[in-house]
C-alpha cells in the first residue's frame, strides 16, 4: 500500500504539494533513491562516475548541491569568490555530497527509513528540520534533515547521520584548506577531497 500511495505521489510535482505533505514528498524522494540505488549498485565500484551521475539525476528535486556547497564555502567566503570559482567548487563539491549521502543510503533498506517528524524552527514556514530513524542490524540510528523552501520547492540544505553534521565537517575542511593556502580561495578549491572523517 505505502509503494502505491508512493507511484500516486509521482505525478504531482513537488512545488504543488500542501505544507502537510512535507513527509510524503520525502518518502517519495526515499522510494526513489533507494529504486536507484539497488538497481545500479554495480556501478559503485566498476563504474562510480556514472554512478554519481545517476544518483544526482534522481536526487536533484530534492537536493540542489549549489545551495549546499555554498554554505561549505561559508558567507564571507562564497561573497567574495567569483562566479567561476564558485562552479568549480560546486562541480568539486557534489561529488563528496553524492558520495556521501550515497554510501549511508546503500548501508539500509528503504523499509526500514521512517520519518519521526518535522517541525519550523521560530516558527518560520520556509525552514523545516526532519527527523528520521533507520533501523541497522538491531541499531537505531538517526537522520535529520535542514531543510529549506527555494522558489517554491523544499530543499534538502543540510545532513547530520547519528549526530554527526556532515556540512559542518565539510565546512571545516574547506576553512582548513582555505587558512592552510594563505586564505587563497584557488588553493582550497583546487585542494578539496572527501574530508577523512566521512571516507569511512
Amino acid at each position: 500500500m505505502r509503494k502505491f500511495f508512493l507511484i500516486l505521489l509521482f505525478l504531482i510535482p513537488p512545488s504543488l504539494l500542501s505544507e502537510n505533505d512535507l513527509n510524503a514528498l520525502l518518502d517519495q524522494q526515499h522510494y526513489k533513491l533507494f529504486d536507484y540505488i539497488n538497481k545500479n549498485e554495480d556501478l559503485i565500484d566498476s563504474d562510480n562516475k556514472s554512478f554519481i551521475n545517476g544518483f544526482e539525476l534522481t536526487i536533484k528535486e530534492i537536493i540542489d548541491p549549489m545551495e549546499i556547497s555554498k554554505r561549505v564555502m561559508g558567507k564571507k567566503i562564497h561573497d567574495e569568490a567569483t562566479e567561476a570559482q564558485r562552479d568549480n567548487f560546486n562541480e568539486r563539491f557534489k561529488n563528496t555530497l553524492f558520495e556521501s549521502y550515497s554510501s549511508a543510503l546503500k548501508e539500509i533498506n528503504y523499509e526500514d527509513l521512517k520519518i519521526v517528524s518535522h517541525y519550523h524552527p521560530k516558527e518560520n514556514m520556509n525552514n523545516a528540520i526532519v527527523r528520521l530513524k533507520v533501523d541497522l542490524s538491531g541499531r537505531s540510528i538517526d537522520f535529520v534533515y535542514k531543510m529549506k523552501k527555494i522558489n517554491g520547492n523544499w530543499k534538502i540544505i543540510g545532513l547530520i547521520i547519528d549526530g554527526i553534521d556532515l556540512i559542518s565537517i565539510f565546512r571545516k575542511q574547506f576553512i582548513n584548506l582555505f587558512l592552510e593556502g594563505n586564505k587563497s580561495i584557488n588553493y582550497a578549491i583546487n585542494n578539496w577531497d572527501l574530508p577523512k572523517e566521512t571516507n569511512g
